[in-house]
This record gives C-alpha cells, sequence and structure tokens, in this order.
C-alpha cells in the first residue's frame, strides 16, 4: 500500500517488470526521487557513434535518435537517421548498443517524434524544384 501511495505522490507510473516484490519497488522508487531532488547524475552511459552526423537529435520513449550525415553534390544533408535503444541503468552494465539505421530517399530537414502518443515519428523534407527563366529575345 505504501509503494502504491508513493506512486501516485510522485506522479508515476508501474512500468517495473514481473516478480519484483513491492517492498522492493519502493526501494527503488526513493532511490530515484531522491537522485532527482539532489540531481545526482553520477550514473551514466557511454555509447559511442560510428557515423557523423548533421546535429539533429531526439530523446523519446526509451531512444535516442540521431540524424546521419550524406554527402551529395559538395554538400552536406541529411538522408536518414540511426537510434539506439537505452536500458535502465539497472540493465545497463557492460552492455554493447547497436545502432538501428532508417535511411529516406530524400533531404531531411527535420524530424519529430510523438512514440508513446501516437506511435509517430514526422519527417520534414526537402523539395527541390528547378526552374527556368525563358527569354523572349
Amino acid at each position: 500500500m505504501r509503494y502504491l501511495i508513493q506512486m501516485e505522490r510522485c506522479a508515476v507510473r508501474d512500468d517495473s517488470g514481473p516478480g519484483l516484490c513491492y517492498p522492493e519497488r519502493l526501494r527503488i522508487l526513493k532511490h530515484r526521487e531522491e537522485a532527482w531532488k539532489v540531481l545526482d547524475f553520477r550514473t551514466f552511459l557511454q555509447a559511442s557513434v560510428p557515423f557523423e552526423t548533421t546535429g539533429l537529435y531526439d530523446f523519446t520513449g526509451g531512444a535516442f535518435f540521431l540524424s546521419r550525415k550524406h554527402y551529395c553534390a559538395n554538400r552536406e544533408t541529411t538522408m536518414g537517421y540511426s537510434y539506439i535503444a537505452l536500458p535502465s541503468l539497472s540493465d545497463a552494465q557492460d552492455q554493447k548498443f547497436e545502432w538501428m539505421n532508417f535511411s529516406l530517399e530524400t533531404e531531411m530537414l527535420d524530424f519529430g517524434l510523438a512514440v508513446h502518443e501516437h506511435d509517430l515519428i514526422a519527417v520534414l523534407t526537402a523539395c527541390v524544384v528547378s526552374c527556368s527563366l525563358l527569354s523572349r529575345f
């Protein structure tokens, strides 16, 4: 019961795996809240990026998304993105991250994510239009 009350006070939902007893869930929740209260960032994850990026990125749904650089006609463009699934800190010991890739056939200007709300990834693309000026003379 204390766990359910504390969960309500902290405005979190119970996404613990099955088989975890309530006293252990309460201990984990209290540790999480204490870390947020004092902004304790002693624990971190490190993942190498084996490609060049254009700087577009986002965090959502437990994943880190990062744009991929593409060279085309002497200029750099974004033609897709890569992402890695981020584990919880309790599962992160000695874990190797595998980048998953998504490529587009056109230049990408930006992307936005609403994974939890709408299961959606929206991509803003570039549309190149060539124009010719005709002369009557």
